[in-house]
């Protein structure tokens, strides 16, 4: 069933009403209802016109049927990590039959979002997909048979789509820069990886040489779309088409993550409307120090079932 963006009535909901009852046009007329239900260990993903894409906040995400997902330990693999920070998160998805949209929300009281220094950890959620209907062999990061596609939101990216790459500046605005020659006709500024870019002189800073997506010097989307068969196998993905935006509200974060349903990179996933996936989650907590596999992951995988 197809939702309106405004909440009206459609020809097909009023034929769907008269055949299943009038709960269906009550339910259609009053546009999203925040309080739907869905089977336990199930994310329906309702089918909506357009998916919303860079709002975290707007009302339209209220088609898809909330759940609540239980996190757990990490004790599988190194680093493990044995109390969850965060117990629970809540989540809602929608499809538009082309794009599929994942809202994502959690409790945090802490701001962890700059990552200049070694010792700065960020806050983070990530989704995965695969196929099957809620196959649990691949909660562990997929497997050769049935490879994962992570969608990994990072609020520190978050921070450099908003305000630039961040840098030393950031964390220390007072510093003293000083350049070696220093240039007497012109006052030292501090230089920064688009730098190098720019002088063709790239070969300095290894990992922007080789593209390591983490030293990339601009930032299009806080989403990283990366494919794995398993721990210590996570690959970014050449085709970087996910998108995403996270929100600071009063409890922690909400974010949304957007990406085509078709597959661009190979081991990708791909979505079909009417069809099933499997799913994960999960949570990094920058005050925790949460990093890699120090991470709080959903206690299970999820059967994904997408609105025909």
């Amino acid at each position: 069933m197809e939702r309106s963006e405004t909440g009206t009535i459609t020809r097909r909901q009023l034929l769907a009403g008269g055949l299943t009852g009038t709960a269906v046009i009550v339910v259609a007329s009053c546009g999203p209802d925040a309080n739907n239900a869905i089977p336990k260990g199930e994310i329906f993903v309702a089918r909506v016109k357009k998916v919303p894409r860079l709002d975290p906040s707007t009302r339209d995400w209220e088609y898809g049927p909330q759940a609540t997902i239980e996190m757990g330990s990490q004790e599988m693999a190194l680093p493990t990590k044995k109390v969850p920070t965060v117990t629970q998160l809540t989540v809602r998805a929608v499809h538009d039959g082309t794009s599929i949209g994942i809202r994502i929300e959690w409790d945090d009281a802490e701001t962890n979002d700059l990552t200049v220094r070694v010792d700065d950890f960020r806050d983070a959620c990530a989704v995965l997909l695969a196929a099957g209907a809620g196959d649990a062999s691949v909660r562990a990061m997929g497997t050769p048979a049935s490879p994962a596609t992570l969608l990994h939101w990072k609020a520190d990216w978050e921070r450099d789509v908003q305000l630039g790459v961040q840098g030393i500046s950031d964390v220390y605005p007072n510093l003293s820069v000083d350049t070696y020659p220093p240039l007497i006709v012109d006052n030292p500024t501090e230089i920064t990886p688009m730098d190098y870019v720019k002088a063709g002189a790239t070969d300095w800073l290894p990992g922007l040489a080789v593209g390591n997506p983490l030293s990339a010097p601009t930032r299009p989307t806080s989403v990283e779309k990366l494919v794995a068969i398993g721990f210590g196998t996570s690959t970014s993905c050449k085709t970087q088409d996910a998108i995403g935006a996270g929100q600071r509200t009063k409890k922690g974060w909400r974010v949304a993550i957007v990406k085509p349903m078709t597959a661009s990179d190979e081991s990708e996933t791909v979505l079909h409307a009417g069809g099933t996936a499997t799913c994960a989650f999960a949570v990094w907590s920058g005050k925790d120090k949460d990093n890699g596999g120090h991470k709080s992951p959903s206690v299970n995988t999820f059967r994904m079932r997408l609105e025909a």
